[in-house]
Order: C-alpha cells, then structure tokens, then sequence
C-alpha cells in the first residue's frame, strides 16, 4: 500500500472516530489523604500510565495535606501534583493539529456540590474536592465538562512522520467552603480524547 493511500486511510478513519459517539479513553483515578496536623509534605507523589489504548488508567498521588494549609488563604496551589501526559500518534495523525481532553466528571465520581468547578471526592474527607488545573495553572471548570487542549507536533521526514502531544496539568485539594474533616479524598475522572 502506498504511503499516500496510507495517511488518507489513517485521516479518513480518524475523522470517523473524531465524528461518532465519544466514548471514554480512559479514567483519571485521585487518591490521597487530608489530615488534621500540619507537618510538611514529602517527595513522593506522582503520576502512572496503566492500560491499553482506550482504557488507560492514570494514577495521580495528591499525597497528605493538611487542614491548616487548606484553611489558610492561599492564591496559589496547595501541594499541587503534575500530571504529565505524552501521547505518541505514531503516523495516525497527519493532518490534524489540536489534540482535545474532554472529562466528564458525572461518569466518575461526579462535580463537587458547594464548588462545581471542583470534582467531588469520595472517602471519609469532608470539606474539600479536587481542583483539576491547566499548563498555565487556570482552574479547568468541570462542571461544565472541562476541555483541555495541546498542540499535536509534527517530526521527522516522510515516510518516517510521527505525531505526539504532551497533556500538562496539576491537580491538588481545594476547600469548598464546608467544614474540614480529615480522611481519605480519593476521585475519579473520566476523560475522552478526540482530534482536530
């Protein structure tokens, strides 16, 4: 088969996929603690890739935070996780630019009710849900079916053209405005990926 009928090939079942009913790519999965005292934060958290195309499983460490850091007025990010995402499209993606992330919190573990730009958390915590922020550090509103786009890069030279995108993000505790009570914060977000 030619390279030309390849990448048509490659385009024309990419637009069916980008055109047809979304279905989830995979599950952001949050797990963490928030405690009563107020002692500092160790290295340790960080992030995983489980799964085959289609259902990978991200596994996102939010560690323990404190009360006290939660309470306390803050305009920054409390103990922030990275979430670093690469995507490898192989040659499948000639023609597009945009790679989208569409989360859909109701399928997980829903939007949080005091603050729907949150994702509600499950587990004995109360008081906080789980902020999900861009590369630029914007708060992604979930309520809303958040999006979250990056650029599909082109490299290489013909025939050996790959496309790739890097998805950045932090996610991190947020107080909703309740009353604090320590336990486990654990959330579930599912995503969807589609291309344009």
């Amino acid at each position: 088969m030619s390279t030309a009928l390849r990448h048509l090939l490659a385009s024309s079942i990419v637009g069916l996929f980008a055109t047809s009913a979304m279905a989830a790519d995979g599950t952001i999965n949050f797990t963490g603690e928030i405690t009563a005292a107020s002692c500092s934060a160790t290295a340790g958290a960080g992030t995983s890739v489980t799964g085959a195309k289609g259902n990978q499983v991200i596994d996102v460490k939010l560690g323990k935070v404190s009360i006290d850091s939660l309470s306390a007025p803050s305009t920054g990010i409390v103990a922030g996780t990275a979430i670093n995402i690469n995507l490898d499209c192989g040659n499948t993606a000639a023609g597009l630019t945009t790679v989208k992330v569409q989360f859909d919190p109701n399928s997980g573990s829903g939007v949080d009710a005091k603050n729907n730009n949150l994702l509600k958390t499950t587990g004995v915590a109360k008081g906080v849900g789980i902020a999900l922020y861009d590369s630029s550090n914007n708060l992604i509103n979930l309520a809303g079916n958040g999006t979250f786009n990056a650029a599909l890069v082109k490299s290489g030279t013909d025939p050996d053209i790959k496309y790739a995108a890097n998805l950045n993000m932090r996610a991190a505790y947020m107080a909703n405005g309740d009353e604090i009570v320590p336990g486990t914060a654990n959330g579930e977000l599912p995503f969807t990926l589609t291309y344009e």
